[in-house]
C-alpha cells in the first residue's frame, strides 16, 4: 500500500528480515500491534538500498515500502512489517500539521 506524508497505518512485525541474520521468533515484539504515522518520505539519494527510486518500484530487498521508526519498540532489528492503512486520529492529524515538514 502506498504511504505518503501524514498517512497512518497499523501492523505487526514479522519474524523475518530482508537479509540473513539470526531470528528470535518467540519475542514479544511479534505479538504487539504497532500504530504509525508517516511524517516524511524515504529519499532515494543516499538511501539507495532501502528507498525505491520511484513510487511503486521496489528497493534492492524487493520491498515497495521502507519505514524508519523514530521510536522503535524493544527488540526491533529491521524485521519485516505487515501493515494496513488506517485512519489517523484527530489528535495525530493536529500534531502532524503542527510539526511535520510534509507538503511544506
Amino acid at each position: 500500500a502506498p504511504m505518503g506524508c501524514m498517512s497512518c497505518a497499523r501492523g505487526r512485525f514479522l519474524p523475518r528480515r530482508p537479509y540473513d541474520a539470526p531470528l528470535s521468533p518467540g519475542h514479544s515484539l511479534f505479538a504487539q500491534e504497532v500504530n504509525l504515522v508517516v511524517v516524511d518520505i524515504c529519499p532515494h539519494q543516499g538511501n539507495e538500498a532501502w528507498c525505491p527510486r520511484t513510487e511503486g518500484s521496489t528497493n534492492v530487498f524487493g520491498s515497495q515500502n521502507h519505514f524508519d521508526f523514530a521510536n522503535p519498540p524493544a527488540g526491533f532489528d529491521n524485521y519485516y512489517f505487515a501493515f494496513s492503512p488506517a485512519p489517523c486520529s484527530g489528535e495525530i492529524e493536529r500534531r502532524v500539521r503542527e510539526m511535520s515538514q510534509c507538503g511544506r
